[in-house]
């Protein structure tokens, strides 16, 4: 019995090491020494890639970071320090998301480059993120350090949730910069006569991942909202 849960269990962590490879390339899986891989911390969210926001990007299992595996070219990655700390002795917990920086990344194939960070000693200096987010790219085959640049400022948390995009369709892959992607299928459209206005809400199609994560986010949205707010919200939510 002993023996048959090992078994199990080690099923179970290989799987779960698989799903730290996000594949970012149209086609079926290359070699090692064809693709391009990215290590992204688990602490960094990737917002884009090349511009492109590829939800995937951002797939992991608990606290393992990411292998994000491209297409041998040039890349520049939006992303943002995001992580949690137990504060008042673990009662409560806030999530403090940095100020966006843009890597930039030039690999070949069979290149391991990694994101990294000065990592903060605790809540206070995790919160300096907000306004200067240090970052760099390491290409671990020269070593070769690369500094990233200051982005925008994380000043809506719920642009952050929702990923800023109001497009149904989820990417799944993206080019290095300055290639030709590939040729989409041709679409039908209708005529302008027939097309019609989508509903109001037809942009909220995404969801939140459940997550710990998620459900702190929305319960300190919660505490901030006004007594006035709550029953606004409330009778929305029953409708």
């Amino acid at each position: 019995m002993r023996s048959l849960f090992a078994l199990a269990a080690a099923c179970l962590l290989s799987a779960c090491a698989q799903q730290s490879h996000v594949q970012l390339y149209p086609g079926s899986p290359l070699s090692a020494g064809q693709v391009l891989t990215v290590v992204v911390p688990n602490e960094l969210e990737v917002q884009t890639i090349n511009g492109q926001q590829l939800p995937a990007a951002n797939w992991s299992f608990g606290t393992a970071d990411k292998r994000l595996e491209l297409q041998p070219g040039a890349y520049q990655v939006s992303a943002f320090y995001k992580n949690g700390f137990d504060i008042d002795g673990g009662i409560n917990h806030e999530v403090v998301r940095g100020r966006s920086v843009i890597f930039t990344i030039d690999g070949q194939g069979g290149e391991l480059w990694e994101l990294d960070f000065d990592r903060p000693q605790g809540l206070q200096e995790a919160k300096d993120f907000e306004n200067e987010f240090n970052a760099w790219a390491v290409n671990t085959r020269t070593g070769e350090r690369y500094a990233a640049t200051a982005g925008q400022r994380n000043t809506s948390l719920v642009n952050n949730l929702l990923g800023g995009s109001t497009a149904v369709a989820e990417q799944t892959t993206v080019a290095p910069l300055g290639a030709t992607p590939a040729t989409a299928p041709a679409v039908q459209t209708a005529p302008a006569q027939q097309v019609i206005a989508p509903m109001p809400n037809a942009a909220t199609q995404q969801t939140l991942p459940h997550n710990d994560a998620t459900l702190t986010t929305l319960q300190q949205m919660w505490q901030l909202l006004s007594e006035d707010s709550r029953a606004t919200f409330l009778e929305w939510a029953q409708q």
